[in-house]
């Protein structure tokens, strides 16, 4: 009885702890603990069915309970995934209903798998070829239809490609499996001593380790995501051809790891200004608000309410902590800032006269009480600024747009027309908003615009990076221009802004550009998966699991930290308090800026350069299409193997019964 259940019990209770877990919220060391837990569990399972075999009932077909409890996780997973359309709420639910599901469905090809041999043999061939058959069709159509598709149609086409990648395809290569593993052991009964039939099993098993081989060798490269993926290939391929729920295993802990948020730590004393004397208030966007860190404060990093991602580890609140020129920090960068979510609203006609027409509506981000001047100039009676310090006009410039677009298929600097062209209108807009900040603050406040860090070095060679050598001196040109117009927008404003050129080269200087060397020692992410907190219909989000990329991570920030302290200690005067030499109180000296070919943010007289640049994206990756075949090749080769190094294994041992079965008990 213990051999039966004990493994099984073991499994799912893994997986509800898996679960739980990631729904609290935990420390990401707590849930790696879960994980693992989870692990030992799944083995053991995995290791039993490898070497008992399936249950089995009465005339060898799978036991009565198995059908049963497949049936009764099956439609709870259903129920729970639709309970939010019946007005029922909470943020764990998909995640409950999706791993419901997932067993539910696992334990339904467990039955079907397990079949007495020789039964229903021309069923699986026919029903695997008829599921496989169904999610090409639908692949092909969404492929075609997507593009074009708007409201209701779009939502039902990404289900419907859901249903058939998710279920209909692992559920086709399953029974597929078990058709090809048992017809090569008849073959290999049949043949008695016959080597040649066993050769094909040891042909399988050399394809698979020249697989482990290039996955070791793309990890030597450093092409760390190519590595995973094609681990990733090779794992779950080898899952669903054994038929031990490690495919199952897999896929729920990789949903609970996305659904899982990075941990929150409470807003410290240190980010609370009220009654400090020499308070550093931090204005900007992502590379100031310390988005790229693995943990953000508590509140900042909920998906569809506060994306501020403001983190710990932001350079901004390591000069405030560790730093006895401060003592306080008011912490409003947030990720995603434009110039409109800065500048105060009072101050709107500013990019109004900069843009020549009706310009942008000025907005506040998420949840947040209001603009980042507007929360400084509300609090500015409550403590005494000794610097303020401002990192602005990335998004505005289109620096996300820029990293989707150099990720995706084709070279990015095709559309570098669109990114220059819009960058006048960056240097207006920041002006204006250099001006409102100015004006939000005692004269004698000095102001730094901080430049963003080079991310790339310039080198021929760079592995693990998946950019051109156009792309990333593009990449690196364009970031020049964006810093250059910061250092143009601060003197056209007229207002004592300072601009601390060093921090251009605050990575380079410390060894940390990617390119320099191993991409896990940079101090700047390229591609890094992390999700959200909030909804879980946020964490699963694809669009959320990719913030932290190209971003500055812990490392970066502490480079940027040293890069300021030590500028901070060669200007001693700064901090002195003595009024700027020039400063402008109206726009009325501005001229408007050149007009765009098309703008990156909302403008009602130019088109949207994101739709442009979009538009460039799915053409070309349309064009790439025909590298499909050879990746689907591959897999189709590597499945066979698998097939092959499984048919050698030992077919179900008569002897073990389900132990609940009548024909047991007598």
């Amino acid at each position: 009885m213990a051999l039966w259940w004990g493994p099984r019990v073991m499994f799912v209770g893994g997986a509800v702890l898996l679960v739980v877990e990631s729904s609290r919220g935990v420390p990401l060391s707590e849930l790696r603990l879960a994980l693992y837990v989870f692990g030992a569990c799944s083995a053991v399972f995995i290791v039993r069915q490898l070497w008992v075999g399936h249950q089995r009932g009465p005339g060898g077909n799978p036991p009565r309970w198995l059908v049963r409890a497949a049936a009764f996780l099956t439609a709870a997973g259903v129920l729970v995934l639709v309970a939010p359309l019946a007005g029922f709420e909470g943020d764990a639910l998909p995640l409950v209903g999706s791993v419901l599901l997932l067993l539910g469905l696992g334990w339904f090809v467990e039955a079907w798998r397990g079949a007495k041999p020789g039964q229903q043999r021309k069923a699986l061939l026919w029903w695997g070829v008829a599921l496989c058959a169904l999610t090409a069709v639908t692949a092909i159509s969404a492929a075609f239809l997507l593009p074009k598709a708007k409201g209701g149609l779009f939502l039902s086409l990404l289900i419907a490609l859901g249903l058939a990648l998710f279920v209909a395809l692992p559920l086709g290569l399953n029974v597929l499996s078990e058709w090809g593993v048992r017809r090569l052991r008849r073959r290999s009964s049949a043949a008695g001593d016959d080597a040649s039939v066993g050769i094909v099993g040891y042909l399988g098993i050399a394809g698979i380790v020249l697989t482990v081989l290039a996955v070791a060798y793309l990890g030597y490269l450093d092409w760390v995501l190519a590595a995973v993926l094609a681990a990733t290939a090779l794992v779950l391929v080898l899952a669903i051809v054994s038929n031990t729920h490690t495919d199952i295993a897999l896929v729920l802990a990789a949903l609970c790891m996305l659904a899982a948020a990075p941990p929150e730590h409470p807003t410290p004393q240190a980010l609370l200004p009220a009654g400090g004397q020499r308070v550093l208030v931090a204005i900007g966007d992502s590379y100031m608000s310390g988005e790229g860190a693995s943990s953000y404060f508590e509140g900042t990093d909920d998906g569809g309410r506060n994306e501020c991602r403001r983190s710990p580890s932001a350079y901004a609140v390591g000069l405030a902590t560790g730093d006895r020129r401060f003592d306080r920090v008011l912490f409003l960068a947030c990720s995603g800032a434009r110039t409109y979510n800065v500048i105060a609203k009072a101050d709107a006609r500013f990019l109004q006269v900069q843009e020549g027409r009706p310009g942008p509506k000025i907005e506040v981000q998420g949840d947040e009480p209001g603009t980042q001047i507007d929360q400084l100039a509300s609090q500015a009676s409550s403590f005494r600024p000794a610097l303020v310090i401002v990192a602005l006009g990335g998004n505005d410039a289109g620096f996300a747009i820029l990293g989707e677009a150099c990720i995706a298929p084709g070279d990015c600097e095709d559309q570098e027309s669109a990114f220059t062209g819009n960058l006048p209108k960056v240097r207006g807009a920041l002006a204006a908003t250099f001006r409102s900040l100015r004006k939000a603050l005692p004269a004698d406040v000095p102001i730094v615009a901080v430049p963003y860090p080079q991310p790339l070095a310039t080198t021929g060679r760079c592995t693990g990076v998946a950019l051109t050598r156009t792309e990333r001196d593009f990449i690196h040109r364009f970031v020049d221009q964006v810093d250059k117009t910061m250092s143009d927008a601060a003197t056209e404003a007229k207002a004592g802004i300072e601009y601390l050129a060093e921090m251009k080269d605050s990575l380079k200087d410390h060894q940390l550009q990617l390119c320099q060397g191993r991409k896990s020692k940079a101090g700047i992410n390229f591609v890094d998966i992390a999700s959200v907190n909030g909804l879980t219909s946020q964490r699963f989000s694809p669009a959320k699991w990719i913030h932290n990329s190209l971003h500055p991570n812990e490392r970066g920030h502490e480079a940027m930290r040293d890069t300021f302290t030590t500028w901070l200690n060669n200007h001693p005067g700064l901090l002195e308090h003595r009024a700027p030499t020039a400063q402008g109180q109206t726009t009325n000296q501005a001229l408007p800026a050149p007009e765009p070919e098309c703008s990156m943010t909302r403008n009602a007289g130019n088109p949207h350069c994101q739709n442009r640049i979009r538009a460039w994206e799915l053409e070309q990756t349309r064009g790439r299409w025909p590298w499909l075949v050879p990746v689907l090749l591959a897999l189709a080769v590597l499945w066979l193997a698998s097939i092959a190094v499984f048919s050698l294994l030992p077919g179900r041992k008569p002897p073990h019964r389900d132990p609940a079965s009548p024909a047991q008990a007598r």
